[in-house]
């Protein structure tokens, strides 16, 4: 996502009063619902109706735009398909699901500042107490599934990537058993192709060419169109 049109000073540029400018500016209100419906409008429907928001999330969340993120809660409970109480109970697990597998790609402190502030607007009655990762063990069965979903996104690369962790093993061992084992091979919330869409969105947002080659090449391997993973790259 571009930000507005307009010439900004470095945020470590001080003015002669020592106000720092602010960078990227924050969106009006108008502003982040114009791209709401924009995205929605233009993401592709062949990835399901429920995707969109999670790219938003995922490029909203590293940028820290938790008041945008709450607005974007506030605007799908807004619509018709939450209009139950239940209904909403079942967003706020995706958007939490996703903030969570943000964790592991983008680091602790943003999601957590964004599940907080959509806590600010939560209605009590919409609030879901459930724990998707009680109980979880890193023993053989997680470390299998992560393997799993793993391999599929990697497939011929995995050797490559194996060898990077050689003579790093506290990064390989990581990799497989936290960040597939526990966070992206769970998707017991949200499935496969969303969490490869979030994964592919946060890491393009951060500007990582390696990675996000791999995972270009992954939304690929696991079905997305080639037409779908450019429409990603044009909301991201």
């Amino acid at each position: 996502m571009a930000p507005a049109s307009a010439t900004y000073v470095d945020p470590c540029i001080r003015t002669q009063d020592e106000v720092p400018y602010i960078y990227p500016p924050e969106r009006t209100l108008d502003e982040a619902i114009a791209l709401f419906n924009e995205t929605q409008a233009t993401f592709p429907k062949s990835l399901g109706d429920e995707t969109w928001y999670l790219v938003l999330l995922a490029t909203l969340t590293y940028g820290s735009n938790e008041k945008i993120i709450a607005a974007l809660y506030t605007h799908l409970t807004s619509q018709p398909r939450y209009a139950t109480s239940e209904a909403r109970q079942v967003l706020i697990r995706r958007i939490r699901e996703t903030l969570v597998k943000l964790v592991a790609l983008i680091g602790v402190c943003k999601p957590l500042a964004a599940i907080w502030k959509i806590a600010e607007v939560e209605r009590e009655e919409d609030r879901d107490y459930s724990f998707s990762r009680e109980g979880w063990q890193p023993d053989e069965a997680y470390r299998a599934r992560g393997d799993d979903w793993f391999g599929q996104i990697y497939k011929h690369n995995l050797p490559q990537l194996d060898d990077r962790f050689a003579a790093h093993k506290d990064f390989g061992w990581i990799s497989h058993n936290i960040t597939y084992g526990l966070y992206l091979s769970d998707h017991t919330i949200i499935g496969g192709v969303d969490t490869e869409v979030v994964t592919l969105s946060a890491i393009l947002i951060q500007n990582q060419p390696a990675t996000s080659a791999f995972h270009l090449r992954g939304c690929r391997r696991i079905g997305i169109s080639a037409e779908d993973v450019e429409a990603i790259q044009v909301c991201d």
